[in-house]
């Protein structure tokens, strides 16, 4: 009996010892040596707690998520009551993208203990990455009524994050409101007069926004977002020079930031200031060598720019005016018909009116003279001739300009849009493929499940005047068991289209479709640019380094998500949300709204 207890004794000091020399390499950040050892530990006793959760922390820093879920798992088996756990499994099924079971990890943990703050806090931050926002917002209000102490960091917290997702349902009166509350209750956080004078600069208050953000300069001079910001909201406004001192403050605050060099080179390409933009691309270089957004910049600010005019000339036959004149007014009425329904009423009733009379007053000039000469002067007939050349020649050509004009992102381009679901193209890059239509580019669809009805997605691809679109009809959830299938497919097209620019989802799209997409288009796009869009299910993590303005498309990109009127009543596809997300985008490049996408590849 003796021999048996000390036999347990051992034992126990042997994996005791273990568990604590992994614990002390875990702590040095020796993750591989801590894994090893832990193992040994839990080798010995299985049911040792301790030794299971710094396992499971030892996998989460080697970034073992897999191996990291399943030793959580084990504790929780052993006891469910150790809400940790709970939230640490949660956060990692996060990480992998699986939002669906990380709301239920924490709905687990919160049926075991419902006023528990943190599990609270947790599954509302997840709600929002499942774009989950009412429910979200719901749960950081009920953190707030239960949290007495309002100024305590849980509080701190809650206010931020129902003030985030106020902001991302597109409600920015209240996510101002929440702000303010906050700021009352922590006046002393330069974070959140930064993230107010963010939402402000949204609600297009610039002068608002500066004054907040000043007072976060003044909270804290070294808080380098502050002034990344301010230079966000002059380039809004057009202070060039004031965000360029802006970004000048954010640089000798973190030199090393290649962001800070490439906003600062933007603004002073945006004002001609070249040799400037070249001197703090060249910096940006320094630091990254292969950044594609600095490259693409520095290509731009060195190429050779040459500028012609036309001269005045002045002898030229009516006639042949005239006939210039009319080739001018059809060709614009016939080929820009929806692009001219899309104008101002008023440049529309000069297309529709004032140049068909000026037409008629000048037909009536050249064959009714010889008739009107009898009560009319014919000096005072041929000034009127000329100025109703002049004013229609004039009015044509800037008809002719505005619509003609070509965006140099879209020359000889051949534009494929690929997405999961018949409304992804819509939602990620909608404005980008009508405004590469009305550029002149040749534009394509390839969809890969049938969402919705399909009357939807048709008035949605007439309405976009897309040259095709493809619908495949795979099953939702299960399109990488048929990624061969899905490559072969886009290949076809790439080939048959001859694109030489594919926008599709992103890698780190936390939907399972999404990924699958982006997978079988970068293999089957070897020769082809990719830029991947942003849509509901990319997290935050997105990072854009290509922005296109759609300040001028933003309605027709509302029309286009109306269109799916049977995913009307989710949150994300509201307009306020649309707009909202667009806004934001536009801030970072200086126009009033953009999508944003991130570079795979570009091609020249």
């Amino acid at each position: 009996m003796l021999s048996i207890l000390l036999a347990a004794l051992i034992v126990q000091a042997t994996y005791l010892d273990l568990f604590d020399e992994g614990r002390v390499l875990l702590d040095q950040g020796k993750y591989g040596e801590a894994e090893k050892v832990l193992i040994e530990s839990s080798t010995v006793n299985p049911a040792h707690l301790p030794t299971l959760k710094a396992l499971g922390e030892a996998y989460t820093k080697e970034g073992k998520h897999s191996e990291a879920i399943e030793q959580y798992r084990k504790v929780l088996a052993i006891n469910e009551k150790d809400f940790d756990v709970w939230g640490r499994l949660a956060e990692l099924y996060l990480r992998v993208g699986e939002h669906g079971k990380a709301v239920e990890t924490y709905r687990g943990g919160l049926q075991l203990s419902p006023d528990h703050l943190g599990l609270t806090m947790g599954m509302a931050q997840a709600l929002v990455w499942s774009h989950n926002y009412e429910e979200a917002e719901k749960l950081y209000k009920k953190v707030l009524w239960r949290d007495f102490n309002q100024k305590s960091p849980i509080s701190h917290l809650a206010l931020k994050g129902l003030a985030k997702t106020y902001a991302l349902q597109g409600n920015l009166p209240d996510a101002v409101r929440t702000l303010d509350r906050a700021i009352e209750l922590f006046p002393d956080e330069a974070e959140l007069y930064k993230e107010l004078g963010i939402v402000l600069a949204w609600q297009k208050q610039f002068q608002q926004a500066l004054t907040t953000l000043e007072r976060a300069v003044e909270i804290s001079p070294d808080y380098v977002e502050s002034y990344r910001t301010m230079g966000y909201v002059y380039t809004s406004m057009m202070k060039y020079k004031a965000a360029a001192d802006a970004y000048t403050i954010a640089i000798g605050l973190e030199p090393d930031n290649i962001e800070n060099h490439l906003l600062i080179a933007e603004v002073y390409t945006k004002v001609g200031e070249r040799a400037m933009a070249e001197k703090s691309l060249t910096s940006a270089l320094k630091i990254d060598p292969a950044n594609t957004r600095a490259l693409t910049l520095y290509r731009e600010v060195k190429g050779d720019y040459t500028f012609f005019t036309v001269d005045n000339i002045r002898e030229i036959v009516e006639l042949c005016i005239f006939i210039f004149i009319l080739g001018i007014v059809f060709f614009t009425y016939q080929k820009k018909k929806r692009l001219l329904r899309r104008r101002h009423r008023l440049y529309t009733y000069f297309v529709n009116v004032v140049l068909p009379l000026l037409l008629v007053v000048t037909l009536a000039s050249y064959f009714g003279s010889a008739y009107i000469v009898y009560w009319v002067d014919a000096k005072l007939i041929e000034d009127i001739t000329e100025v109703s050349l002049f004013i229609a020649l004039g009015i044509s050509c800037f008809v002719l300009l505005w619509t003609e004009h070509r965006s140099k992102e879209f020359n000889d381009v051949v534009v494929l849009a690929i997405g999961t679901h018949p409304d992804d193209i819509e939602l990620g890059c909608g404005g980008t493929m009508m405004k590469a239509k009305d550029n002149g580019a040749p534009i394509y669809g390839l969809s890969f499940t049938k969402g919705g009805e399909t009357l939807q997605y048709k008035k949605a691809s007439h309405y976009m005047e897309m040259n095709d679109h493809w619908h495949h009809n795979f099953r939702a959830g299960e399109l990488a068991e048929s990624l061969p299938q899905i490559q072969t497919i886009i290949e076809e097209k790439i080939r048959d289209v001859k694109a030489t620019m594919v926008l599709t989802h992103t890698n780190i799209d936390i939907q399972s479709d999404h990924k699958a997409v982006f997978n079988a288009t970068v293999e089957a796009a070897a020769h082809c640019s990719v830029l991947c869009y942003e849509d509901v299910s990319t997290p935050r993590e997105f990072m854009a380094d290509y922005f296109v303005d759609i300040s001028g498309y933003i309605e027709d990109k509302l029309k286009l998500i109306n269109f799916h009127k049977s995913e009307d009543s989710r949150s994300h596809m509201e307009p306020e949300v649309i707009k909202g997300r667009a806004a934001h985008r536009g801030l970072q490049c200086g126009v009033d709204y953009a999508e944003a996408f991130s570079i795979h590849k570009i091609l020249r």
